[in-house]
This record gives structure tokens, sequence and C-alpha cells, in this order.
């Protein structure tokens, strides 16, 4: 009998295994925006993969910066792009099926990208309602600007200063600053309630709750009536993305009036931003309704295009 002569296919390095795995990832890029769940998958077990060979592989002291690079940049690519990927996938029912049980350590974060896709989420729909806040007090200011022939007060620009330098600070974690921006602008609207809440919430955010409600307590005083100091609160509690003390707020108010729409639109905001769709809903409904039968445009439009987008949401 004739001996057969073979080729024995050589055997990969871990090292060879770990950069036919990048090379497999990066030539998938270019299908995440058309992927199928299939592609999906297979992405997901070569992360799994390259990441097992980095652990082994660096405990050997082996040189790995450049293909430690390349991974990076292959995360990197995934993450700003996680929402397709998920959709790809069949969704997050899908992801959760396919996830080990017990889940994996956190660093394998692709196996938790319905978490980036909700916070992705979460912050566009933050920025839609802060918007819709900014909107709300630019408005103000034109009136402001109409009623005084296009020739704001001191006083006026002064708060408006004061506001928006106060939020700048307060949304990079500067509290220190923005109580510096409020007490600038207070040096000139001296016992303006609406500089005094957004100077209580920065000290909140400090840890000094005493000093807080000192603020709280004497811009109550300032307002019209609790109701205003409750939706005035309210609004800053949003405006820096503190939902629940939010939805605090509005609750308070609709025990005084459950007829106030722009407490019930408060509270559909604050419910929305926390995931609370049905409840959000309804209270949207309720103020559309209550706006309406009371005139207050502002708010009809607000409820009516957050009830339309809460509704085209998958």
């Amino acid at each position: 009998m004739r001996k057969l002569d073979y080729l024995q296919q050589k055997k990969l390095t871990p090292t060879d295994e770990l950069r036919d795995l990048l090379k497999q990832l990066e030539d998938g890029q270019p299908q995440l925006k058309q992927i199928n769940p299939t592609q999906a998958l297979i992405t997901l077990r070569n992360l799994d993969q390259a990441y097992q060979l980095f652990s082994q592989l660096e405990t050997t002291g082996a040189d790995l910066a450049a293909e430690r690079g390349r991974f990076n940049s292959i995360q990197a690519h995934l993450k700003k792009r996680v929402g397709l990927f998920l959709k790809g996938l069949g969704g997050a029912s899908t992801l959760e099926e396919f996830r080990a049980k017990p889940a994996p350590p956190r660093e394998r974060w692709w196996w938790f990208i319905d978490e980036l896709v909700a916070a992705q989420q979460r912050l566009v729909l933050k920025r839609l309602v802060v918007t819709a806040v900014i909107a709300i007090s630019l408005l103000a200011g034109l009136i402001i600007a109409f009623k005084t022939v296009w020739a704001p007060s001191p006083e006026a620009v002064a708060r408006l200063e004061g506001e928006d330098n106060a939020f700048a600070a307060f949304d990079e974690g500067n509290y220190v600053d923005s109580i510096a921006a409020v007490d600038h602008a207070l040096t000139i609207v001296p016992d303006d309630p609406g500089l005094l809440v957004i100077r209580g919430v920065a000290l909140e955010a400090l840890g000094r709750a005493d000093e807080a409600q000192q603020n709280f307590d004497k811009a109550q005083t300032l307002f019209e009536s609790p109701i205003n100091f409750h939706i005035g609160r309210g609004q800053i509690y949003l405006r820096t993305s503190q939902f629940e003390k939010t939805e605090a707020e509005a609750r308070s108010v609709l025990a005084l009036d459950e007829t106030n729409a722009t407490a019930w639109l408060l509270l559909g905001q604050s419910l929305e931003l926390q995931d609370k769709r049905t409840e959000a809903i309804t209270a949207y409904q309720q103020a559309s309704e209550l706006a309406v039968a009371s005139g207050n445009n502002e708010v009809v439009v607000l409820a009516r295009l957050a009830l339309g987008r809460m509704s085209s949401a998958p």
C-alpha cells in the first residue's frame, strides 16, 4: 500500500491565537451597522476568548502592548455602537439568555451592553427634558425683555447670569463655584427666591444640610405660595438630575392642589427619567388635560410632546 504524505497543520501558540481573534474582531467592525444575531454572538465569544488569553499571557510577563492597544480600540469602537449591536443581537432578552450564570465579571462589559444602552437612552432623555426646562427659562427671559422694551434691568440680567453660571458649575461637580455664582448674583438681586433655592440645592450636594434648609426656609417666605416654592425647587432638582427629589416636590404640590397642571408635568418628567413609564404617561395625560382646561399653553405643548415621545419609544 502506498504511503500517504500529508502536512500537519501547525498548532497556533496562545499569542498567535490572540492575534487571530483580534483580527477577526477588527474585520467584523464594518458589520456592526447591520449585524445579525449569529455574528453578534460570535463577537461576544471572541471578546471573551481574547479577554481570557490576555489574562493567561500577561501572567507570564509577555509583552502584549501592541495587542492590548488593538483590543482597547476594538472595545472603544463597539461602545460607540452598542445600540446597533444590541438590536442586531435581538435585544436585552437575547443577551440575558446567552449571558453566563452566574454573571461574568464587570470587566467583561460586553455582556452588560443592555445597561449601557439604557444609560445612553436616559442621557438623551435627560437632555430633552433639560432642554425643555431651559426653553421655559428662555421664554421667561424673552417675556421680561418684551416688557422692558428689550432693555432688561441689571437685576434681571444678574439673575439669569447667576442661574446659568451656577448650573454650569453644578454640572461639573463644582458645588462651591455654584454657590459663589449665586452669591455674586445675590449682591445685585438680594433675597431672590429662585437663587436661594439653587444655593440650598448646592449646599445639599456638599452635605451642609442645615445651611441648605436655612436657604430653603428663607426662599419659601419669599415665594407667593408654598405651591410656587415646591414647583420652583422641583424644577431645580430636575435641572440638577435629582429625579426622586423632583418627584417628591411634585407630589407635595399635588397634595395641596391636585388640579395643578405644572405639578403633573413635573411629576411626569421625574417619573419618565426614573424609567417609570406607565406612571409617567398617566401624569403627562393629567398635565395635558388640566393645562387645556386652565389655558396653560406651555404645559399643554410640553406634555403632548412628552406623550408623543413616549408613544414612539420602543
